[in-house]
């Protein structure tokens, strides 16, 4: 998630719904966390084109490559068709012990890597404290308060996606400006695992097709919300932030071979 930019207000991106540029210079553009149905370019010149996101179906001319890219992310990260698949209970367990592994070994590349590591942020990108920082948030909201019916579910250092007004925040007791350090987030990120993790255990085909009681939480639409669906929620987060920091760590890895070390700060 993207932390810097000019951020155009939601009000004024509204405007360009079904417009039509042309002629001009969108170099450098960058559209992020906007819908983007039916989304055209066509006829347009570019060195390179970056795309990603929830893209129910993605045509590059004329050919559907959709499919494609997903056999290609599945085949590279190891857990995410099995977090996607995943139907019963022992496929559920199987799917986060795959998980959880790849995350160990990333966080032990980590630690024997250089000390602000974990704190770096790549072009403006979440560093991968804030990225553990929001899986506590994603679990907390999909497992503590819509599978669990906790009472008060949310950590204060849990991060929400960008955006997220403050009032969303407060009501949360969430402290978007906080500041812990790699250990203690994630003696705050072990916690939560090991409640999902017990929840795993104890899990049976009757408790993923149960209807919870309520919703992940303010915001979050009003409908049927079944045990399945929200422990699939938590699985994906967890694959797809994994591949999101093993790609971040990369890019710091190579700049700091290179000499090329940033700080901790966006960029």
């Amino acid at each position: 998630m993207r932390k810097d930019g000019r951020d155009v207000a939601p009000e004024i991106a509204d405007r360009l719904r079904g417009a039509r540029l042309r002629g001009g210079d969108l170099r450098g553009l960058e559209i992020r966390d906007c819908l983007v149905d039916d989304l055209r370019i066509v006829d347009s010149l570019g060195a390179s084109v970056s795309v990603s996101g929830a893209l129910a179906s993605v045509v590059v001319e004329g050919v559907d490559v959709t499919e494609h890219v997903r056999d290609v992310l599945d085949e590279r990260h190891p857990g995410r068709r099995e977090a996607r698949d995943a139907m019963t209970p022992e496929e559920f367990r199987r799917a986060w012990e795959i998980i959880q592994m790849r995350w160990s070994a990333l966080l032990e590349t980590v630690r024997e890597g250089p000390a602000d590591r974990a704190r770096a942020s790549v072009d403006g990108e979440w560093s991968l404290v804030e990225t553990l920082r929001h899986l506590r948030f994603a679990a907390d909201a999909w497992l503590g308060t819509a599978v669990l019916a906790e009472p008060a579910a949310h950590h204060r250092w849990g991060l929400p996606a960008d955006g997220t007004p403050q009032e969303f925040a407060d009501r949360l007791g969430l402290e978007l400006t906080a500041e812990p350090g790699l250990d203690e987030v994630l003696e705050v990120r072990a916690s939560r695992l090991a409640t999902f993790r017990s929840e795993l255990d104890a899990l049976t085909e009757d408790e993923l097709d149960r209807v919870c009681a309520g919703t992940p939480g303010p915001g979050y639409p009003e409908r049927e919300y079944l045990v399945r669906d929200c422990l699939r929620v938590v699985l994906t987060e967890e694959v797809e932030h994994l591949r999101y920091a093993l790609r971040d760590l990369s890019v710091l890895a190579e700049r700091g071979a290179h000499g090329q070390g940033g700080p901790s700060s966006p960029q």
